[in-house]
């Protein structure tokens, strides 16, 4: 009695169309795999997507929500959990105010399509309080700011035309591993790059280390971590002192050129390739290929995003593209009209944000940011440790993690700890008893995705053409558990909120379609069509668009992009006074070997996956990468326990020879290591943000920490 059934992947943000085969009997699934019909992933799954037979029916899934009773948890009724957590909340609110309550959204919150931050913001606005949190301003806060000095609005230009492009460039992003959303079609990157390649597009990759899409390029520049600001700055001095900017595109949308020019005066490329690492000839090269190309586009990734000038990185990627006359061109950086999101009329002006409130984080003064995911405002997450731990009014003493894990994400393994421990009040939705899941009052059990309504509303912008898919139960859920919005649903009953949600009574249980109506009444596409194709189906031509946003999108009075902004001018002087240093530190006197850069391994996501097992054959802990020769001058081999020293932290690891690394470069994946898991780090790896300090090095505008291009030192360990 196997039926097989469409649906699409949640494990991660690409959502590949898969072919799930269901026992109806035992109404359970047995099998996934790709769906060959699909017309964006065409029958293309990874490794993870396949594991979701493990995933849901893992043993240790979570199938009713727990509450904390001594040191453990006791499972309890999902209504009683709700009715506790709502009178908790209450004595909070009653005691300390609205903005007592913190909502911190991980990467599964954003990947469904009724409870992510949309539905989280509404919640938080009922309840009158600024405390939104999301993944997005632990990694890309800088894709923010730099967007909104560059443009001065937002701009729908950030998918690269692969089609038709001459050229790509990738900075500090490697999407065979990640999947990167906006940028290129996700889905099979790799056979993606490879087709594109044999048609004879050039691939130019920027990154510390020989990583998957540095194996494919033409050109890789294997820069210094930490480095990218002044090579960056190389080569667009090689563009604007050669003439190799696109004149008529500059002279109409770009301004500041001149002063851009005078900034970058200084960066010649001897004193460029000292510094990065990388040979002036081979910089020069890359800066050629890329400004001559006839079109093509360069796209940056949490590699720079998280390392040191993260701002300046980012918007100097864009000035790159802006000269080379890459935006909202065919085969440069343009945009897909999408299906579910609403159309962007012809001839269209700046967007017109609403008027939000503008809170600042009583923590190092940071800003809140406007999110590029929807129409909500969200606060800097680095500084969410220490609002829950610094005493006075708007101290956080609630926190609700819906689909995330602080424990394992948040820079300062022992501050984060500690905040979560001296919380009046911890909830965490999960599938599993996650890092964070440990140190909460109340775990509540969650509906794994083949178990819920959806539709790919990350995504919709990002498809390489417009395309969307509807997806439904393929298995009921088990009775205890719980859709993330039926959590904020029912503590806005018990706290009496009314959340803003079209069509919606809030005297009546909404289902889940009756909330994807109101969140999508303004869809291109009516969603009642989308309902139509379980498979998914492509609403239009399958392609990108591209024209009519530049000019006509730039917020700034001149309708022209700030390749001259003032703060990005003042960070590259900045830059170039800085003292060239030999070895891993930033400063003179500094004494650290190496630097550290953080990445992601093809057999997890984020936290996730680490607890399945056709995964953890593959990989069981994250090895500290090191080049052979400094393994060497060291005497490590293979299998050594070593301790990793960021002058602020420790963490110990096991070595593992990489000659995907130069010398002076180590690397470390995130995501593993959990604080509360005994075992050792050969079974569950390392928690590399042991080595990171909220409050050190910290970017003074988003607060983002140095999470990558990390000074440390690598000493053999003295443990087994």
């Amino acid at each position: 009695m196997i039926e097989t059934r469409k649906s699409f992947c949640r494990f991660c943000h690409v959502y590949c169309g898969v072919e799930v085969d269901v026992d109806v009997a035992k109404d359970r699934v047995v099998a996934v795999r790709g769906d060959r019909e699909n017309a964006v992933s065409r029958g293309y799954t990874c490794q993870k997507g396949r594991a979701e037979v493990e995933r849901i029916h893992h043993p240790d899934r979570l199938l009713a929500p727990r509450k904390r009773v001594g040191d453990g948890h006791v499972e309890v009724d999902p209504e009683q959990a709700l009715d506790e957590i709502g009178g908790r909340l209450r004595e909070i609110i009653d005691r300390h105010g609205p903005e007592a309550v913190a909502v911190y959204t991980g990467c599964g919150g954003h990947r469904t399509s009724t409870g992510g931050p949309w539905l989280v913001a509404k919640w938080l606005e009922a309840l009158g309080s600024p405390r939104h949190y999301t993944s997005l301003t632990i990694d890309s806060p800088s894709l923010f700011l730099a967007g909104h000095r560059f443009f001065g609005s937002p701009v729908p230009v950030s998918l690269i035309d692969l089609a038709h492009a001459e050229v790509v460039m990738f900075v500090g992003t490697n999407p065979m591993a990640s999947h990167q959303i906006m940028t290129i079609p996700q889905s099979n990157p790799s056979g993606q790059l490879k087709d594109a390649r044999k048609r004879g597009m050039k691939l130019i990759v920027i990154d510390p280390r020989r990583s998957d899409a540095a194996r494919l390029a033409d050109i890789h520049l294997q820069v210094k971590p930490g480095e990218d600001a002044t090579l960056l700055a190389g080569m667009i001095k090689v563009i604007l002192d050669e003439g190799l900017e696109d004149r008529e595109y500059v002279a109409s949308f770009v301004s500041g050129v001149p002063a851009l020019q005078a900034a970058v005066r200084d960066f010649d490329l001897e004193y460029v390739a000292r510094r990065s690492g990388v040979a002036a000839e081979k910089i020069a090269e890359a800066a050629r290929t890329f400004a001559t190309a006839g079109s093509g586009g360069a796209s940056s990734g949490t590699g720079l995003h998280m390392a040191r000038h993260q701002d300046l990185n980012t918007q100097l990627v864009m000035t790159l593209n802006g000269l080379c006359g890459r935006f909202d061109r065919r085969g440069g950086l343009v945009r897909n009209r999408g299906v579910l999101n609403f159309e962007i009329p012809e001839g269209i002006g700046p967007a017109p944000l609403p008027h939000f409130r503008e809170p600042t984080s009583r923590i190092r003064g940071i800003r809140s940011s406007f999110s590029l995911l929807g129409f909500y405002t969200e606060m800097p997450t680095n500084t969410l440790t220490d609002e829950i731990l610094t005493p006075g009014e708007g101290q956080v003493r609630a926190l609700i993690v819906n689909g995330g894990n602080p424990a394992l994400v948040f820079p300062d393994e022992k501050s984060t700890i500690r905040a979560l421990e001296d919380l009046d009040l911890l909830v965490v939705s999960d599938l599993f008893m996650s890092a964070t899941a440990h140190y909460a009052d109340y775990v509540l059990a969650v509906k794994h995705p083949f178990e819920r309504t959806d539709v790919p509303r990350l995504m919709d912008y990002s498809y390489p053409f417009p395309f969307s898919q509807y997806a439904t139960p393929l298995v009921e859920a088990p009775p205890g558990t719980l859709e993330e919005w039926e959590v904020f649903w029912g503590l806005a009953t018990r706290l009496a909120l009314k959340l803003d949600l079209p069509g919606i009574d809030m005297a009546h249980k909404p289902t889940a379609d009756e909330l994807l109506d109101a969140f999508h009444g303004n869809s291109r596409v009516p969603l009642d069509e989308v309902r139509k194709y379980p498979g998914g189906h492509v609403f239009g031509e399958p392609s990108l668009t591209w024209g009519g946003v530049i000019p006509n999108m730039i917020g700034h009075e001149d309708r022209k992009m700030a390749a001259g902004h003032p703060e990005v001018l003042e960070e590259l002087r900045d830059v170039r006074a800085e003292p060239l240093v030999e070895g891993g530190g930033y400063e003179t006197g500094e004494d650290f070997r190496f630097r550290m850069i953080t990445y992601r391994t093809k057999e997890s996501y984020c936290t996730q996956g680490q607890n399945l097992p056709s995964l953890r054959k593959k990989r069981s802990f994250n090895p500290v990468l090191m080049n052979p020769e400094a393994m060497g001058s060291l005497g490590l081999a293979d299998g050594d326990l070593v301790v990793v020293d960021s002058g602020y932290g420790q963490v110990e690891g096991i070595v593992e020879a990489s000659a995907d690394l130069a010398p002076e470069t180590i690397a470390l994946a995130f995501g593993w290591g959990a604080p509360s898991d005994a075992r050792g780090v050969r079974e569950k790896g390392s928690n590399v943000q042991r080595l990171i300090p909220d409050d050190v090095r910290y970017d003074p505008i988003t607060g983002l920490a140095l999470q990558s291009a990390v000074p440390v030192n690598v000493t053999r360990s003295e443990g087994a």
